[in-house]
């Protein structure tokens, strides 16, 4: 599946900011207005994958930007996402 593959280029090119960024384009457009596709992503590592993301590219403005898009995403109206998302350090990466 998308998903699976996005999160898995993710983790394979950790240190590569403009993979980050697409994959957090990718996770934003298909978790947008679709609830269990945002369950699906977080069960796979999608959040984890956008928090480590965020930590690895502090500097970096766009993939501060986008991440913060996908963690939004991600958690809108959604509270299991949401608690994960702070459990995993998402507050402390944005």
């Amino acid at each position: 599946g998308g998903i699976e593959a996005v999160v898995a280029a993710m983790r394979a090119h950790a240190g590569a900011a403009g993979v980050q960024e697409g994959g957090f384009w990718a996770l934003c457009s298909l978790s947008s207005n679709n609830d269990a596709i945002k369950v699906k992503i977080a069960t796979l590592g999608g959040i984890e994958a956008v928090v480590a993301a965020m930590d690895a590219h502090a500097g970096v403005e766009g993939v501060q930007e986008r991440g913060c898009w996908a963690l939004c995403r991600l958690c809108y109206n959604n509270d299991e996402n949401k608690v994960k998302i702070a459990e995993l350090g998402g507050i402390e990466a944005v």
